[in-house]
């Protein structure tokens, strides 16, 4: 068929060459292989750390009576804060750490959307004012200005709250002293 083979083995020859430099490069180029994921340093949980920072967060707010707060204070969006309360239940072991945890839920339901930047109370007549003695021993402790307003509009943050340590409870299955 061909009388000089020549130009074929050239041919075949470059053909070769050229695949190997393109095998050289793309070695060369390559990323690099995926390293394996540094070991998981044991120290405490997300969860534990959310817990730790609201409940600092909320002993130094120093509640004092009925008052409910913004949600924009809190040190953690309050979603994340009430998941961490509910894995803190099932991962409790004893009645203590359950009461404690109860504690929280008490507590993170007084944090309620549209309240403002200043804490709101229920607006007590003088009368009140008068007969109740702890009221200025309580003013003193608090370390925020809580706003007195009406009790109809209290009465419905009052609600919403109750409603929603109702349904915590409900989906945590804990029995109430009410019931």
């Amino acid at each position: 068929m061909f009388e000089d083979s020549t130009p074929f083995i050239i041919a075949l020859v470059v053909t070769f060459c050229f695949m190997i430099c393109v095998a050289i490069w793309n070695s060369i180029n390559a990323p690099p292989p995926p390293q394996k994921a540094p070991p998981v340093e044991p120290g405490p949980s997300r969860t534990r750390e959310i817990l730790a920072r609201f409940s600092e967060f909320y002993m130094n707010l120093n509640p004092q009576g009925e008052t409910i707060f913004d949600i924009g204070i809190l040190p953690d969006p309050k979603q994340h804060i009430i998941h961490a309360l509910y894995v803190g239940f099932d991962e409790s072991e004893d009645d203590d750490e359950r009461s404690a945890i109860e504690r929280g839920l008490r507590a993170i339901v007084t944090f309620q959307e549209r309240v403002g930047e200043e804490p709101i109370k229920r607006n007590i007549s003088e009368t009140e004012n008068f007969l109740t003695t702890n009221l200025n021993t309580e003013n003193e402790d608090e370390k925020f200005i809580a706003k007195p307003i009406d009790e109809e509009e209290f009465d419905k943050f009052a609600t919403l709250r109750d409603q929603e340590l109702e349904l915590h409870f409900q989906h945590l299955k804990i029995e109430t002293a009410d019931a």
